[in-house]
């Protein structure tokens, strides 16, 4: 379990202070274009090989690395959305490429992956549909040695400048059940186009798009995983592991509004009971949610499945909404008049929260129901 830091990961979130210091608040510059300048530093500092093996020129490190430095980079640069970017390029990096790549795929993209020099998209959801297996539409069918892949995918981040997607689709039907399989499948290949940017008012500057596939055609070579396993093996772990990574840009973004909090306050007459009584109450908060992360990224680096790991994922969201209410209460009671650099950030904070709360929603029925189950 990691209820702290240790000597190492303190070293990372520094060095991620003075990077975000020196290159990332001077190359956001208050743009809602994605900076390429600034990522193609943040590959020669090695950050986007963070989490990946040194042999194939990552950085190492195992995913509590990655959640700290999520954490540091966020608290320092106030920017949820240029965290979003880099922590899905390393997520689907690490998880999906090297989990379940064949060496010959981990040996022809990892390193350019690691670099920068590429970046890597996951395309699940459909548009009007979402990421749910049962309503998924677009088709693999085997044609000789190849399979042809023909349909739609939507809301894919870094999608505009991705270089290779890893495309879901359904190559099976078993009963009512769809099995879905995963393909590497590079973007100059025919038959893939983009659709037009997602212009989103959050999150920014994390670019967002989707794909056609029209008869797009890749070889049995670019299968990832196993064949019709990809929702059990990708899929379904892809959407915790998500929601415990970005623990750590939520965890550095509540610190940030603590620091930003703190300069507001300063403007006050006087400190009152209730204020230092309502600081506190929040600062004990962000104490638990950071210890809360760390312990889920622990669990995920122990390799095995830990039973109160969905009631930690579960807190964690229900903790960090009931900060964002105290803290909207303790400006409203105060009269804390605040600037457009807190609104964006606290939207992105509550947008990021309240990811896929559909599921969340189904995992605390469940936990519910297999709790009435044992009465008696």
């Amino acid at each position: 379990m990691a209820t702290h830091l240790d000597g190492e990961l303190e070293k990372l979130q520094h060095h991620i202070n003075r990077f975000v210091e020196k290159e990332v608040v001077p190359g956001l510059n208050g743009t809602d274009e994605f900076p390429f300048t600034l990522w193609q530093k943040m590959g020669e500092a090695k950050l986007l090989g963070l989490g990946l093996p040194v042999p194939y020129g990552g950085s190492g490190g195992n995913w509590l690395s990655v959640l700290a430095a999520g954490e540091a980079f966020v608290r320092r640069s106030h920017n949820m959305g240029m965290a979003l970017s880099w922590l899905i390029h390393l997520i689907v990096s690490r998880f999906a490429l090297l989990g379940y790549g064949s060496r010959r795929q981990i040996e022809q993209w990892l390193p350019r992956l690691a670099t920068g020099e590429i970046t890597l998209s996951l395309a699940i959801s459909e548009p009007g549909i979402g990421a749910h297996p049962k309503y998924l539409q677009t088709s693999a069918s085997r044609e000789g040695d190849d399979w042809v892949l023909t349909g739609e995918k939507s809301f894919l981040t870094n999608g505009p400048r991705a270089a290779l997607f890893v495309v879901l689709a359904v190559s099976a039907t078993e009963g009512d059940k769809k099995r879905l399989t995963a393909f590497l499948v590079p973007r100059e290949t025919p038959g893939l186009s983009l659709t037009d940017p997602i212009h989103l008012d959050f999150l920014k500057p994390s670019p967002h798009c989707g794909i056609r596939l029209d008869a797009c055609r890749v070889s049995s070579d670019q299968v990832l995983g196993e064949r019709d396993a990809a929702f059990e093996q990708i899929s379904k772990p892809f959407r915790e592991l998500e929601d415990v990574m970005l623990m750590g840009p939520i965890a550095g973004g509540m610190q940030a509004q603590m620091a930003s909090l703190l300069i507001l306050i300063e403007r006050q007459e006087s400190y009152t009971e209730e204020l230092k009584t309502a600081m506190g109450e929040l600062q004990f908060q962000l104490d638990a949610l950071r210890i809360l992360a760390y312990e889920a990224a622990a669990m995920l680096d122990s390799g095995s499945r830990h039973p109160e790991f969905s009631s930690l994922l579960l807190s964690f969201r229900f903790l960090a909404r009931y900060f964002q209410s105290r803290v909207a209460q303790l400006l409203d009671q105060c009269g804390i008049q605040t600037d457009p650099s807190w609104a964006i950030l606290t939207k992105d904070l509550t947008m990021t929260i309240g990811l896929a709360e559909n599921v969340a929603l189904i995992k605390q029925k469940k936990i519910g129901e297999a709790l009435l189950l044992q009465k008696g």
